[in-house]
């Protein structure tokens, strides 16, 4: 005889249920703020930047090599890509959490959908060139 999540009692389920869903929100929330939160700096920065030295550089990188090389030598809209890196990266951080949620809860079947769909974003975010 072995147990599955159907066998389990419902106020017991529920409470887990409950506490995914707390746990994508965080997620989910937690990438936004992240997110405004790095490309505001970077904002600022470019506009400090331009007060100072009464110039910006206007160099905008186009891959995760080019937001870290320019962050490297100190480019503000480097730290806008970075921020706009974190809202893409958000919702495929969502579905791995979720394929850890779903395996603790044993619903396999649920896991391998959300492998394969994270499987499908990674590789759709490497040919659209957004990790060259």
């Amino acid at each position: 005889h072995h147990t599955d999540a159907s066998s389990e009692t419902s106020p017991e389920k529920d409470r887990r249920l409950r506490q995914a869903e707390l746990i994508i929100s965080h997620v989910l929330r937690g990438g936004v703020v992240a997110s405004a939160s790095v490309i505001l700096l970077g904002v600022v920065w470019f506009y400090l930047q331009m007060a100072i030295t009464g110039h910006a550089t206007l160099t905008y990188p186009h891959s995760v090599l080019g937001v870290a090389q320019e962050l490297a030598r100190g480019e503000p809209l480097a730290l806008v890509a970075l921020g706009l890196l974190i809202l893409l990266l958000t919702p495929i951080v969502r579905v791995a959490v979720s394929i850890f949620i779903f395996a603790l809860e044993r619903d396999w079947l649920s896991t391998i959908i959300t492998m394969l769909v994270l499987i499908i974003l990674l590789i759709s975010l490497l040919l659209g060139r957004g990790g060259a």
